[in-house]
């Protein structure tokens, strides 16, 4: 039966402390571009967040470019939460022990369900390249081939490329063999970190997603009609009767620079056809009719594949939102906290529980994932 004494425990500690190991633990969600606002907020919410400015150069003089930055809409539909209830010897600890044996594993636990849920969004991006059987480090090489003809800025210090487990294991051997070892990269090589190459920060993460295509045995078909620009469904026939798509896969349109992603399950029909092939981004150029249309990798076998994401910062965001104190002091001590830095709010609450004479407490946190350009990332497909 807990005391009536919390002892080093108060929310606003709880709210705090979580928030600073939630930062430290943070992977992918840590590396892309973040924001919160300030008013609280309940799950299934909109908040606007601000999309990172760009301009155009101009011949000169130039009208003032307004410097108003434009806003994105972002649900914040994911509320998550770890609770847990204190004991009499909890109550007594001091406040390291109360960091590593509640507040981190706690932090850690939501960072995982918040990264995970930023690399899910692999599926909007329809860049790609197949890395080798055995990854080596020229596999980078190609991806980042793919970021310079997409105008991606390569030089500003926010690229990041996020590896599964085995890409990991033939990155580090591959570095060790090339002489990396001998250079700057030794201490890395020691921890198991790769640290930059080749102008992204590499880093190995367990949340690092697979994709499973759809089947289907014939990977070309055609476009049916004129398709306007700006449309986000097209008619396409001359596949294999019975293939199918998974959300995520991808294809390239002949005579269009852009790719695209399935944005829905589709199935071819008996006459060959996918009468609504639903996709992102937004139709780049508008089609006349029969245009070749290729999904990705040639025929589609069902097979799940590492999805290996290099990606620049403002690629994805991460918003967050204040949830609301009503109730401190009611039943409940409550505490919210926000980083204007990182961009993350966290709340953390204490009340008892009459029927099991228990202190419970609760780190919660409400947020929401979005691609913000999908231009600005590419998948390594890991064989």
């Amino acid at each position: 039966m807990a005391t009536n004494t919390l002892g080093n425990y108060n929310e606003t500690f709880f709210a705090q402390e979580a928030l600073i190991q939630l930062e430290k633990v943070l992977g992918m969600a840590g590396r892309v571009y973040r924001d919160y606002t300030t008013n609280p907020s309940i799950q299934g919410d909109t908040i606007q967040v601000r999309r990172p400015a760009s301009f155009t150069a101009a011949d000169a003089p130039a009208a003032a470019m307004d410097l108003t930055t434009e806003s994105v809409a972002v649900k914040v539909d994911k509320w998550k939460e770890v609770k847990f209830a204190l004991t009499d010897k909890d109550l007594s600890l001091t406040s390291d022990r109360i960091i590593s044996d509640h507040i981190r594993p706690a932090a850690v636990a939501i960072a995982d369900v918040i990264d995970q849920d930023v690399a899910a969004l692999y599926k909007d991006v329809p860049w790609y390249t197949t890395l080798s059987a055995t990854p080596a480090l020229s596999d980078l090489s190609a991806i980042r081939k793919v970021m310079f003809d997409n105008k991606v800025p390569l030089n500003d210090g926010m690229l990041h490329f996020m590896i599964g487990g085995a890409t990991e294991v033939a990155f580090l051997n591959a570095m060790a063999a090339s002489g990396f070892v001998a250079g700057i990269q030794d201490q890395s090589l020691r921890n198991a970190s790769m640290g930059r190459i080749f102008g992204y920060d590499v880093w190995a993460n367990q949340n690092a997603p697979s994709h499973t295509p759809g089947i289907m045995a014939d990977a070309t078909g055609a476009v049916v009609g004129v398709t306007a620009l700006g449309a986000s469904v097209l008619n396409v026939n001359g596949l294999t009767v019975g293939g199918t798509t998974a959300i995520g896969d991808t294809f390239s349109i002949a005579g269009d620079t852009q790719r695209y992603v399935c944005t829905a399950i589709e199935t071819v029909a008996g006459g060959g056809d996918i009468a609504a092939l639903n996709f992102a981004p937004a139709l780049k150029k508008a089609t006349v009719g029969a245009e070749v249309l290729t999904f990705h990798g040639g025929a589609l076998a069902a097979t799940a594949k590492t999805q290996n994401i290099a990606f620049h910062r403002n690629a994805f965001c991460l918003a967050t939102a204040p949830l609301s104190t009503i109730g401190n002091q009611l039943g409940a001590r409550i505490a919210t906290v926000a980083d204007p830095i990182t961009g993350i709010a966290l709340r953390s609450r204490m009340f008892y529980v009459g029927n099991s004479s228990e202190v419970n407490v609760a780190l919660d946190v409400l947020y929401g994932v979005k691609t913000l350009d999908c231009n600005l990332a590419v998948r390594g497909y890991q064989n």
